[in-house]
This record gives structure tokens, C-alpha cells and sequence, in this order.
């Protein structure tokens, strides 16, 4: 299992109480096995455009100040950041 990071994207969501929150999609596992698992891990970033997520989130009118999980996710917290991981959601949520 492990942990998974999560990227705020520009679809919105419209929850049962009538407001919105910006949807946060999987991004890439990272990896902490390996000797050269920063590499890794900030070549997967890159490759999930997680830069476009953070300056997203820093700049545009757009962005909800609020974030779901998946289309399906129906607990919206609020979020500073463009990326994160599951365990920061959850921990987030109580």
C-alpha cells in the first residue's frame, strides 16, 4: 500500500451543501527503497506536472481554497498547497 501523492487540479466539484472544492487527483507513488529514490521521486513529480498544481493553487482566481479527493470524494478541507499526500488529507479531515 503505501502512501500516494495527490495533485489540486482545475475541475471543481459541487458538494451536497451547495459549495465547491477543487478536485486533487493521484500523481505518482513515491519511492523510498531505492538509493536514488530522490531522483525518482522528483522525476515522477515532474512528469505529473506537480508544478503546475502548486503555482495553480498560489495564482489562480480560480482555485476554490478547498480541496476533494477524486470526483467521488465528498469531504473537502481546506488547502494551501498544489500537492500533498493521503496521509496529510487524512490527517487534515479530523
Amino acid at each position: 500500500m503505501g502512501e500516494y501523492i495527490y495533485k489540486v487540479t482545475a475541475k471543481t466539484k459541487t458538494l451536497a451543501d451547495g459549495t465547491k472544492a477543487n478536485i486533487a487527483v493521484f500523481a505518482y507513488k513515491p519511492s523510498y527503497s531505492f538509493r536514488d529514490a530522490d531522483t525518482l521521486n522528483r522525476r515522477w513529480a515532474s512528469d505529473a506536472k506537480c508544478h503546475l498544481a502548486e503555482r495553480f493553487v498560489k495564482t489562480s482566481k480560480n482555485y476554490t481554497g478547498r480541496v476533494v479527493l477524486g470526483e467521488t470524494g465528498e469531504i473537502a478541507i481546506p488547502c494551501k498547497v498544489g500537492v500533498f499526500s493521503d496521509g496529510w488529507f487524512d490527517d487534515n479531515c479530523k
